[in-house]
């Protein structure tokens, strides 16, 4: 099943998302091991996220912004790449 019209602008702005959370995620595992780093700004999608997560609250009055399909693929990647780099911190913890 391929993407409806606008759906491939959909998946590169997702797999766009999905490098940037990767890079920032990279660039703290590197100041963790003493490299010398810049840490990049957080995507704004990731800034929104960790917002309607640590409040509990609905990003908008009767939704999730204008485009709720959008935001929730954003926020299933979002949930998947914070997943992925929390198990892989604390298996390298472990095999430490």
């Amino acid at each position: 099943m391929g993407w409806a019209d606008g759906g491939s602008l959909v998946a590169g702005k997702l797999e766009k998302l999905r490098d940037k959370i990767r890079e920032y995620h990279g660039v703290i595992n590197e100041l963790k091991a003493g490299l010398k780093a810049t840490l990049p700004e957080k995507p704004e999608a990731m800034v929104l996220y960790e917002k309607c997560k640590s409040t509990g609250l609905p990003l908008v009055a009767g939704g999730l912004l204008d485009q709720p399909y959008i935001w929730l693929l954003e926020w299933s990647i979002i949930e998947q790449e914070m997943t992925l780099m929390e198990s892989l911190s604390g298996a390298s913890a472990n095999a430490v």
